[in-house]
């Protein structure tokens, strides 16, 4: 799938700026590659807004639950839709790489659409549905930290991350909307308040794997696949 014209006039724009500063781009690289800065510090929020208030938990496990689903559905699109290449090797375009990118999940995965723009939006979405004001700080640290580094790096184009967006937006809706979706997450609050000792450590694993975006997931999944290539 090719860059549209509105990817190409944004990424090359942006990329005029590379290599002005080569503090400035590994900075932008470091934002871009540190799980804690990202999910770390998003999730973190979560946890405050659990031990906040309850009634806030509902709508809290209710987005956990839309993140797992929005994830699973845009890898599987990122799997049979066309595939996209990353600004930074596609040949479509002139890039100047601000540092050198050698990931193998980059150059091997489409980049359509993101999957970092689908989770985090979930996440900040159900954020915004429980205090707005926070929400909104935290909506605007993942545009300015979380996503555009992305977008800069060369790792997406601008369609990706909209794409991913939407996608999350709309699982999220879809999952609010949804009366299974509500009993269930009535389910585990009740698990949670009758059987702690069991809840919490169940919900350190899964924000973990929302912090690491399912990389080691992924990974143990390779190797299920195909053992011999690790």
């Amino acid at each position: 799938m090719p860059p549209f014209y509105i990817d190409k006039i944004i990424t090359l724009f942006l990329n005029r700026f590379a290599h002005l500063s080569p503090y400035f781009d590994h900075f932008v690289y470091m934002l871009a590659e540190n799980k804690l800065l990202k999910g770390g510090v998003v999730l973190a929020v979560f946890y405050l807004l659990w031990f906040q208030q309850k009634d806030y938990r509902k709508r809290l496990i209710i987005t956990f639950m839309a993140s797992f689903v929005a994830e699973v559905a845009t890898i599987i699109l990122s799997l049979t839709l066309p595939f996209r290449a990353r600004p930074y090797t596609d040949t479509d375009i002139v890039f100047n790489e601000p540092v050198q990118v050698d990931h193998w999940w980059n150059n091997a995965i489409s980049s359509f659409p993101s999957d970092h723009a689908t989770m985090f939006t979930v996440l900040g979405v159900g954020v915004l549905l429980c205090d707005r004001k926070i929400g909104t700080y935290v909506i605007s640290y993942i545009l300015i930290f979380i996503l555009a580094p992305r977008l800069y790096l060369g790792l997406h184009y601008f369609t990706d991350l909209v794409s991913g967006a939407l996608i999350g937006m709309i699982m999220v809706w879809v999952s609010f909307q949804l009366r299974h979706v509500k009993k269930v997450a009535a389910f585990i609050e009740q698990f949670a308040d009758q059987k702690p000792q069991y809840f919490y450590p169940l919900m350190f694993l899964i924000t973990y794997q929302l912090v690491d975006l399912f990389t080691e997931s992924r990974e143990i999944l390779g190797f299920i696949r195909h053992p011999f290539k690790y």
